[in-house]
């Protein structure tokens, strides 16, 4: 941008635009400022949505399971500014954008004043002085669209290496606010760590968790496998069924739950461990050791801390015979009470922690210490190990299977971890979007969730692919791979099929306008408002199956109340009249499909309003659904004639 060449208001303008960007992203106290850093609103209020068409060659299933899902070919960018009837209504957005290795984003310097621009620009290589504002100036946009993607209650989960770590949380921090942070995950990406290093070996990975409000989001409990529920038992026979060890011990401090508890079967007194305090009320505690078989009593026993709960009648240090004989006819004919002191009645007191209390799912987020210990320390950072993430390799090894061993991929995201992010994340019915979609490792772990949960989650993917090299693997590699695993025709073999289905989009390079939609054969026509379409009572889950073309003059959808919409274009330069020839026309081939009674007509004018019918004229509501406001934004064919 050349200052020198700007009129004053021009200047004064972006002086303006300036301070309330720096005002914005300084309110909690701290900016993030680089070489032509812009506010996200700034940017993405100027990225102008593109045409789309679906593209029948890659989609896959029937109708009914093509419409619940979508691979978008494009730009993210433009795709997610394009998906105006998904903005907040996404459950989760979990991506894995560019690392900035020198060798995995392009970046054109024009997108500076004009993110439209379609070139590529050039690969920002790892001896590029500015390649850390490029790839923020890269991110910033697209984060600023994912936060408005998200439903109130819904949470980003981002992938990353320690290259933008640092300068990615603060740009997250800046955007959603640190008070919505959920969670810092780092996961154990191999096994074997490089041996070339000089200093430390990289083994972890990162993925940084927000909430759009964390008052709304929720984190749910993980499906328990069969390796955690082979953890409980019951050798005492108790009837509340199988339990498992659980600490006494919790680790806040407490001086009124800091005291001892003696033993009734050696006599000793055992305190809580650590710097914590007893977890249960003491009154509860008292109930639970005497059904051991014999009274307790708090007692000041010289410690410098709160009464004890000491056997009534007895000495600190020992037992009475009666008191041991009591206990360990307990221990041996069972069951055992809810307070115990090991398998032979000589260790601390424990608890038991029954299956059926949290047999719903077991608390993510949170790593588990020693067996032994028994509680959760509930951390900010969180350890994933590898058997519960999977491995880097892993997923190489999983793609391999699926699609080949000529897919170019050296680094793929395992299937383990992105299910385990989308269990804890996105409820059975919820929608995930990843708009850095790669191999499509999101959209095979949502399926496979679905067979194995009988969930009904739905996805979104966005994959450009690498235009620069010729390779649009969005269509063959993403939705090959998904292909793939939905019939189970996997290049190593048949498979069980985890059925579904996805309609293949491609994003066009058209800017949509008045001029546009108006100049679109009716096939195109179709497949924008199948693209756009949404009811308002129901923005989330508005679904049109499509009739196969040339089966109706005019009808080409219906909508899950049976309702049928009715296309009158023929051709951009035909007659697109509702008249009364038309309506009769209409309502008959709505009578001979069985359908509702209520007609949604797109048409250019409509003189005649017959009853039950809901109008949408083109090109006013086609764009309205597609988020122009007619009143606001400059998408007019005059503005388009003098850009």
């Amino acid at each position: 941008m050349k200052y020198e060449e700007l009129p004053r208001s021009a200047l004064i303008k972006l002086l303006e635009e300036n301070d309330a960007a720096l005002k914005h992203a300084g309110k909690d106290g701290i900016v993030l400022n680089y070489s032509g850093r812009t506010a996200p609103w700034q940017i993405t209020r100027l990225v102008k949505p593109k045409l789309s068409s679906i593209v029948k060659k890659y989609s896959v299933g029937s109708e009914a399971e093509q419409c619940l899902n979508e691979i978008w070919d494009g730009e993210n960018l433009s795709a997610m500014v394009s998906l105006f009837r998904h903005r907040g209504k996404v459950d989760l957005i979990l991506t894995d954008p560019p690392y900035n290795t020198g060798s995995d984003f392009r970046y054109n310097d024009r997108w500076d004043e004009d993110p439209n621009d379609p070139d590529l620009g050039e690969l920002v290589s790892e001896d590029d002085g500015s390649r850390h504002s490029k790839w923020l100036k890269f991110m910033t946009p697209r984060l600023w669209m994912m936060k408005e993607m998200l439903k109130p209650g819904g949470v980003l989960a981002i992938c990353i290496d320690s290259r933008e770590l640092y300068r990615l949380g603060i740009l997250l921090d800046e955007i959603f606010h640190e008070e919505n942070r959920l969670a810092i995950i780092n996961w154990q990406k191999t096994t074997a760590p490089r041996s070339d290093k000089s200093h430390v070996s990289t083994s972890t990975e990162y993925v940084l968790v927000y909430a759009k409000d964390l008052q709304r989001a929720r984190t749910l409990s993980e499906v328990r496998s069969d390796a955690d529920n082979k953890r409980y038992g019951n050798p005492d026979n108790d009837p509340n069924g199988i339990w498992r060890e659980g600490n006494l011990t919790a680790r806040s401090a407490s001086e009124k739950d800091e005291y001892g508890i003696q033993s009734p079967f050696t006599g000793e007194v055992h305190y809580p461990a650590g710097q914590g305090s007893w977890r249960h009320p003491k009154r509860n505690l008292k109930k639970w050791l005497e059904e051991w078989g014999s009274a307790y009593v708090e007692k000041d026993i010289g410690d410098g801390r709160a009464p004890a709960l000491v056997l009534k009648g007895g000495s600190i240090g020992s037992v009475s015979g009666q008191s041991a004989k009591r206990a360990k006819t307990k221990l041996t004919d069972g069951p055992w009470p809810f307070v115990w002191f090991g398998m032979d009645g000589t260790g601390r007191p424990r608890v038991k922690t029954y299956l059926e209390k949290i047999k719903k799912g077991k608390v993510p987020v949170t790593y588990w210490a020693e067996e032994d210990e028994g509680y959760p320390a509930n951390l900010d950072a969180t350890s994933w190990g590898y058997k519960e993430s999977g491995r880097t390799n892993d997923g190489v090894s999983e793609l391999t299977s699926i699609v080949g061993p000529d897919h170019g991929f050296t680094t793929v995201k395992p299937l383990k971890l992105i299910s385990k992010i989308i269990q804890i994340w996105c409820p059975p019915d919820g929608l995930v979007m990843d708009p850095f979609a790669g191999s499509g490792t999101t959209a095979h772990a949502v399926l496979k969730l679905n067979k194995e949960q009988r969930a009904e989650r739905r996805f979104i993917l966005v994959e450009q692919g690498n235009d620069a090299n010729d390779d649009p693997y969005a269509r063959t590699l993403t939705a090959a791979r998904i292909k793939a695993v939905i019939t189970g025709n996997w290049a190593s073999g048949k498979q069980p099929a985890l059925g579904g289905g996805f309609r293949f989009i491609g994003l066009r390079k058209e800017k949509i306008d008045a001029e546009a939609v108006n100049a679109l054969a009716r096939e195109e026509m179709i497949d924008l408002l199948l693209n756009s379409y949404w009811d308002k009572s129901d923005k989330a889950r508005t679904y049109l199956h499509r009739y196969p073309i040339g089966t109706h003059r005019h009808l080409f959808a219906t909508n899950p109340k049976n309702e049928g919409f009715f296309l009158i274009w023929s051709a951009p330069d035909a007659s697109s009249v509702l008249d009364r020839a038309a309506f009769k026309a209409i309502v008959e081939e709505a009578r001979r499909a069985g359908l509702a009674s209520k007609y949604h007509v797109y048409a250019s004018l409509a003189p005649y309003t017959g009853a039950g019918i809901e109008f949408y004229k083109i090109p006013e509501r086609v764009l309205e659904h597609i988020g122009f406001n007619a009143r606001s934004d400059p998408f007019s064919n005059e503005s388009v004639a003098n850009d």
